[in-house]
């Protein structure tokens, strides 16, 4: 039943009620106390005692509906201001507009619906406040983190910067070769820095993420990608395997950004993982869709790790080896597979390995 059908119903049982009470006891006045005083009452005293009855039924009906509807009114008004002032816990009172057998009390059930809304908003909000308070946090750390990064490789530029340019010191080619090695491999880390979080800036704002897909045989590419980063000096004691269902299958897809995709998706595999891990890639055919599964059988991620890997300003390791990062990789590929119209999905268990799937519509 809607708030407006039950609210009319109590609201006409009750106007009823009270002019029933009110002929009631004006017909006792008349018929029954005033002879009791007066046995000939005059026609004016009687009107005064039907004025006097009615006045007072009045303002004692006035209190009741007052009661009787303001009262829920009152109650759910103080919790919206409660909730105005961003306090999202229960109010006080909530537990006495209940009865001892757990149900609404008779005329809290005209608000029903309204009660119910405000129950479940206010959980809402403060799982909403929680949540706020934790990527807060986490940001504030990735804020640090991201610090650290870029000063790290500026301390390296700008520590080899002065080594060379110090008169002092006569540097052979071989050193001063090294030296610059170094400078560019660091300006190189930093470069890569910036491009994240240039790229993640764009991903919050989809309309500035200008996909160019185009038809390509999507076995060859990934196979191509999985070669170019087995070649990588830190995949040098990773064992990396690839396989497919068949030769060639034909998808469009923007092929810088995925080669980021699976790039990142690699790379964390190796990071996150032990010397002598394998991986494997191995995509499936479907007739709409392409399936993209990469797994390894290292140390795996507990529970916490899988259910933030792909938020931002998360950094997570799972061994003990520190890894160099902005904490974006894994949101900046989910964002990027979302751009695609595809999905992808972890599982993990501790010591169990790790499988990412990636699922790419093929057109």
């Amino acid at each position: 039943m809607r708030i407006n059908t039950r609210f009319t119903i109590h609201l006409t049982l009750g106007i009823m009620l009270w002019m029933l009470v009110t002929g009631i006891c004006i017909l006792i006045g008349i018929e029954g106390i005033i002879p009791l005083f007066k046995e000939n009452a005059s026609e004016e005293y009687e009107n005064l005692w039907v004025l006097w009855i009615f006045g007072f039924s009045t303002v004692a009906c006035i209190a009741v509906f007052g009661w009787y509807f303001g009262g829920p009114l009152g109650f759910i008004m103080t919790w919206i201001q409660q909730l105005f002032e961003e306090n999202y816990t229960l109010p006080n009172g909530l537990t006495n507009i209940y009865n001892r057998k757990g149900k609404l009390r008779m005329r809290y059930m005209l608000y029903q619906e309204v009660l119910q809304h405000l129950k479940s908003l206010s959980g809402k909000l403060k799982a909403a406040e929680t949540e706020r308070e934790e990527v807060e946090q986490a940001k504030q750390e990735w804020i640090a983190g991201i610090s650290h990064d870029l000063k790290t490789p500026l301390t390296y530029i700008t520590g080899y910067s002065t080594l060379l340019l110090n008169d002092q010191y006569e540097w052979s080619k071989e050193e001063a070769r090294s030296f610059i090695q170094e400078i560019a491999d660091k300006g190189r880390h930093m470069e890569e820095l910036i491009q994240d979080l240039s790229l993640f800036i764009q991903l919050d704002h989809p309309n500035q993420l200008p996909l160019h897909k185009t038809k390509e045989d999507i076995v060859e590419f990934t196979r191509r990608v999985v070669a170019t980063i087995s070649n990588y000096p830190q995949a040098n004691d990773y064992f990396l395997h690839f396989q497919a269902d068949t030769s060639a299958i034909q998808a469009e897809f923007d092929a810088k950004f995925m080669q980021r995709i699976l790039q990142n998706v690699l790379m964390n595999s190796i990071i996150h993982n032990p010397p002598s891990t394998n991986i494997y890639t191995h995509i499936f055919d479907h007739p709409e869709y392409v399936d993209i599964h990469i797994v390894d059988n290292g140390v795996g991620m507990p529970p916490h790790m899988v259910e933030n890997i792909f938020q931002q300003y998360y950094r997570g390791t799972t061994t003990e080896f520190s890894s160099e990062g902005t904490g974006l990789g894994m949101a900046i590929v989910h964002k990027l597979v979302q751009a695609h119209k595809g999905t992808i999905s972890i599982e993990s268990q501790p010591s169990e390995g790790t499988t990412f799937q990636i699922t790419l519509p093929k057109k």
